[in-house]
């Protein structure tokens, strides 16, 4: 009997070391699993030390070894007590009852720590059995190890009452898996008090320490109650969006959830599951194959619903067919998402209309697929818009926006594709067939009126292109559009305009100078040309700078090619202070000739004034080169002073003060505004001779001119009239009082070199 209890603890020890390990190696991410190796390391501490002070035939050996025996067993019932706390999920571990279960089980390994010297609480003897083996036993208990036994006794009660209460508060499902524990902890107690009160040789409860150390290990780390799982399971599939249908080896349905009873009720023409079933086999399943997928449709009320139907066969471990089932996913969120994303990335958020990018690639794919069709490229752009938006408000822009979305989609109808293609930029793409100029004109003009306001109308421009070369990408197209409305944009009068290749050229060519100003300005390709100006007397002390740009490949290129694009560009201003350099450094030089008196007139355009520090540019150059202030003319014209009078007055009249001579340039071409004059505190007034030109009544405006000549001598103004031809003009010009004269009579513009040569401080014989 004794041999047979060792034998069970030895193996007790063995299976309690295997789980400790599997714990450690296969279960750490279990939240239990440390309070569970705890348990069983001082299980196996129990056991082994148990059959340890058994075997030893030492009397003192045995008593220390019998006393940590003891000291495991209390560490054991600790252990189990803060197992079973968090085993019943409370995670805040022994609570209030720590401090006090520490002191005593303190004082209780003090009492065990001591008793192999004093023998205080047990001692031990020696046993032979039939075969003359010697064993040691405990025996001459005292009341010392009466205070074990209730410490040992109070900790499994605890563990007792902590099971039973979650017993009670648990589901069914789980009442192998607290009961067990409680079960096999009452039965550990009564095999401990049976040894103490009945007089057993041995404490047989010791082999009970590896049963009770198993079954905490199996229930609280691997055991899964099956109840449990059948009814997860069950609950699981019952609230299952998805709908599922499982049927067996002979075609019965075995089960189906509320969705796919649903499913299936929402076609009024499927009576039953049996019936939607075999419609699915006879439409969908052609072979035998183990999975089928599909998608269908289904109303449920107004809402239309969107679902992916799959079909598995079932099979056990033998691969045999155990029946099949139908997955039934409603998928209506998934595609309404991606049809959401899908027009997102589509369609102008604004107007509905087609984005830029989906524009291009439905009207390439339309031209490709309808080769016999001829189609006209239409592009609408607002004229001063930003207005709309600054003056009246951006909502107010969006409506307008919004109500040319309208238009559009009105005009161009089912065989049209419309897009926004930026800002107040729309455009569409319509048979050449259906397109009519006048019905265009119609529909966009509706917006005249739009803004409430009498003096400021709504004006949309509209280029065509008509689509000839197919090759080119939709884009291009578009801008070619664009180049057509360019040549109407600063007009009212007119609203549509077509493409032409010269426009092209004429784009390529304007962004071709931009591309090599800087590179001509670097390379000192623009250069100066002098046109000589001409006193009443003959007297020439001076002219007027003029540009020239002498291209490396293209040669000498006249002004009216590149200065208005340098204007529209800002890149003027650029241009002005490399010429006003240039003529200040050709004036230093005269000086240095001698010619101190020699002068040269310089312009100053009307992008300067917002662009440069005119002041501050002029004047440094004048200390840089150290000239007279009244050796450089700067000539403004009438329409640059007048778009801010206010400040520009003001900048004339400081270069005045600072010795300028300033002229007021094409004076009858702008505002020839009487107002002006008045304000206007200036040394010269140069005056057009195309105010002369292309008029049905010359005598009229012959005298208009005499007066103007006449009003500057009164303001004390000098008078210059350029674009002199004739004789006659020079002779009527003298009459009126004109001072100087300038134009092709005289002289052409000229390099620097050849004005020097024939013309600086020379005299020209007036007839």
């Amino acid at each position: 009997m004794i041999w047979l209890m060792i034998s069970l603890l030895l193996t007790g020890t063995v299976v309690l070391t295997v789980c400790v390990v599997f714990c450690t190696v296969k279960l750490k991410s279990n939240p239990l699993e440390t309070y569970v190796r705890r348990v069983l390391s001082c299980a196996v501490g129990v056991t082994l030390f148990n059959v340890s002070a058994m075997l030893i035939p030492f009397e003192r050996m045995s008593l220390a070894i019998f006393s940590l025996y003891n000291i495991f067993e209390t560490l054991t019932l600790m252990s189990l007590v803060s197992f079973a706390k968090h085993y019943i999920g409370k995670s805040d571990g022994l609570g209030a009852l720590r401090l006090p279960l520490f002191v005593a089980s303190g004082l209780d390994a003090v009492l065990l720590v001591l008793n192999p010297f004093l023998k205080i609480l047990f001692n031990v003897e020696t046993l032979s059995d039939d075969f003359d083996n010697k064993f040691m036993r405990t025996c001459d208990y005292t009341a010392f190890y009466t205070y074990h036994t209730v410490l040992i006794a109070f900790m499994a009660f605890l563990v007792l009452a902590m099971m039973l209460h979650k017993m009670v508060r648990s589901p069914r499902a789980y009442a192998i898996k607290y009961s067990s524990l409680f079960i096999s902890i009452c039965g550990l107690g009564v095999f401990s008090f049976m040894h103490l009160y009945l007089g057993f040789k041995f404490d047989y409860s010791i082999a009970f320490y590896a049963f009770e150390g198993f079954l905490v290990f199996y229930f609280s780390l691997i055991y899964v109650p099956r109840g449990l799982m059948d009814r997860l399971m069950f609950f699981t599939v019952a609230n299952m969006k998805d709908g599922i249908i499982c049927v067996d080896i002979d075609g019965n349905v075995v089960h189906a959830n509320t969705a796919a009873v649903d499913f299936c009720a929402a076609d009024t023409s499927v009576n039953t599951l049996e019936d939607q079933l075999k419609l699915w086999k006879q439409d969908e399943i052609k072979d035998e194959t183990s999975i089928h997928i599909w998608e269908t449709t289904r109303r449920f009320g107004k809402e239309m619903h969107y679902f992916t139907i799959e079909y598995r066969l079932i099979y056990d471990s033998m691969i045999k067919s155990l029946g099949y089932f139908f997955l039934i996913h409603d998928k209506t969120e998934e595609f309404v998402k991606y049809e959401n994303e899908k027009y997102r990335a589509t369609h102008d958020q604004l107007t509905g209309l087609y984005n830029k990018e989906y524009f291009y690639d439905v009207v390439e794919n339309m031209l490709r697929e309808n080769n016999d069709e001829e189609y006209n490229i239409i592009v609408t752009d607002v004229k001063n818009f930003k207005i709309v938006n600054d003056v009246f408000g951006v909502s107010k822009g969006d409506e307008l926006l919004i109500k040319i979305a309208d238009i559009t989609r009105k005009f161009g109808g089912s065989y049209c594709v419309y897009a926004r293609l930026t800002g107040d930029r729309f455009a569409l793409c319509i048979p050449r067939s259906r397109y009519n100029e006048e019905a265009l004109l119609a529909c966009y003009s509706s917006v005249d009126a739009f803004i409430e306001n009498s003096s400021f109308k709504t004006h949309i421009h509209i280029g065509v292109y008509r689509v000839t070369d197919r090759s080119l990408k939709v884009s291009v197209m578009c801008d070619h559009a664009m180049l057509a409305i360019r040549t109407i944009k600063d007009s009212f009068r007119n609203r549509v305009a077509y493409y032409k290749t010269e426009l092209r050229e004429s784009f390529i060519g304007d962004h071709r100078i931009i591309s090599e100003f800087e590179t001509g300005i670097n390379h000192k390709h623009f250069r100066p040309y002098i046109q000589p100006q001409i006193s009443v007397n003959g007297c020439i002390r001076g002219g007027e700078v003029l540009v020239r740009w002498f291209h490396p490949v293209d040669g000498m290129i006249r002004p009216d090619k590149f200065i208005k694009i340098l204007e529209q560009t800002g890149l003027i201003s650029r241009l002005d202070r490399y010429m006003w350099e240039l003529a200040c450094a050709q004036l230093k030089k005269w000086g240095d000739m001698g010619y101190k008196k020699s002068y040269l007139s310089v312009n100053i355009s009307q992008k300067d004034f917002y662009l440069l520090d005119v002041y501050n540019v002029i004047t440094t150059l004048i200390y840089k080169y150290g000239i007279d202030p009244s050796r450089l003319h700067l000539e403004v014209t009438e329409s640059a002073i007048m778009d801010d009078p206010t400040n520009h007055l003001q900048l004339i009249a400081r270069l005045r003060k600072r010795g300028f001579i300033v002229e007021i340039d094409d004076f009858g071409s702008g505002y020839s505004s009487l107002n002006m004059l008045k304000d206007l505190d200036a040394d010269v007034l140069k005056i057009d001779m195309g105010f002369l030109q292309n008029t049905t009544n010359p005598a009229k405006s012959t005298t208009i001119l005499k007066m103007i000549i006449s009003l500057a001598k009164s303001l004390d103004m000098q008078v210059i009239t350029e674009g002199v031809e004739k004789l006659e003009q020079v002779e009527f010009l003298t009459r009126f009082g004109c001072d100087v004269f300038q134009g092709f009579y005289f002289a052409k513009p000229m390099p620097v070199e050849e004005f020097e040569a024939q013309y600086l401080n020379k005299r020209f014989r007036m007839k």
